[in-house]
């Protein structure tokens, strides 16, 4: 997800006698973008970095925006219209947060997304007219995929980068369940996923950064929790925006109106068993808004989340799940 700041805060100490032979292993490196930090157990400390790094080739080579030999570039340039595996299992994702969301979230946003500056194009003069004229072509449900070919309209683009993040997670966390390592904590870009224990067989800790422009590293968590087993995304709009006379305008962009997302949410965190969803979704509510949000919890009590919004004086307030509150150790 494009800049979503959320940090990762662990309590690593020796190993246990029992695991004695289970050294603790630390990936990290430059991915979409962003960082990765990668954690885990292995036995004598084996590296499966490079291993690793294969799998973000593969996810570039077919999601990437900014690689213009990659599937999604060449459908979006009208070069080629075939895809492959990772993006029908992308696009079907896509597809259903969609529909679960009633269009709130909206993968064909891309050409809205690049007129504000925020995609992978220079940002336009707008006004009203070119942005109407732009919203004619936006809607995922015009899209779609028959065998191994995607029809999609004159005119219309699409952009993952709302849940390719995410994807990638869950597909390390795969690749590490195959290879029979079964303690890790995976980060990209703040969406995050964790199986096991830690080197202190501890269940694993993280920190979600507090919605402000800047960091207080003293002060700089809006909370800690237990991630036992499942993923976690965060999406906001406090970091990654643009001033024009003396307004702010975020980096989300709304699907029905064609302009910036102009809502009192400030991030919003989502906990779920899949990362991609989780990413999905976080990026859906900060487009819905609080009472779509909640009312789309009600629906779905297998999605977790924690909201921080403003009130209309300013004041920081939160939304905080039941089963999301009792992962929390720390405020």
């Amino acid at each position: 997800m494009r800049l979503i700041l959320l940090s990762f805060f662990l309590i690593l100490c020796s190993c246990s006698s029992e695991k004695v032979n289970r050294v603790l292993v630390t990936n990290t490196g430059e991915t979409q973008g962003t960082f990765y930090h990668i954690k885990y157990l292995t036995k004598d400390g084996v590296s499966l970095q490079k291993e690793i790094e294969d799998v973000f080739s593969s996810v570039d080579s077919s999601l990437s925006t900014y690689v213009p030999y990659s599937v999604i570039s060449k459908i979006n340039y009208r070069q080629d219209n075939a895809v492959d595996s990772l993006f029908k299992i992308v696009f079907d994702c896509a597809q259903l947060v969609h529909n679960q969301t009633e269009g709130a979230f909206d993968c064909s946003v891309a050409p809205l997304v690049n007129a504000w500056g925020f995609g992978f194009e220079k940002k336009q003069d707008l006004d009203s007219i070119k942005i109407n004229k732009i919203l004619k072509n936006i809607g995922f449900d015009k899209i779609s995929i028959k065998k191994d070919a995607l029809n999609m309209p004159q005119n219309m683009m699409i952009d993952f980068n709302a849940l390719a993040q995410g994807f990638t997670v869950d597909l390390i966390a795969k690749f590490l369940d195959e290879n029979n390592v079964s303690d890790y904590l995976i980060e990209i870009g703040g969406e995050l996923i964790s199986k096991g224990r830690n080197a202190s067989d501890e269940i694993w800790r993280v920190g979600v950064d507090k919605p402000v422009d800047k960091m207080d590293l003293n002060d700089r968590f809006q909370f800690i929790m237990k991630l036992d087993n499942k993923a976690i995304a965060t999406s906001g709009n406090y970091r990654k925006y643009f001033e024009e006379d003396g307004k702010k305008y975020s980096h989300t962009i709304s699907p029905f109106n064609g302009y910036p997302v102009r809502n009192n949410f400030l991030s919003v965190s989502v906990i779920h068993d899949d990362c991609m969803l989780a990413d999905a979704y976080a990026t859906a509510f900060m487009v819905m808004g609080k009472t779509k949000t909640l009312n789309f919890l009600e629906s779905f009590p297998d999605v977790e989340a924690y909201i921080v919004y403003a009130d209309k004086n300013g004041n920081f307030k939160t939304y905080i799940s039941k089963e999301m509150e009792n992962r929390i150790v720390n405020y």
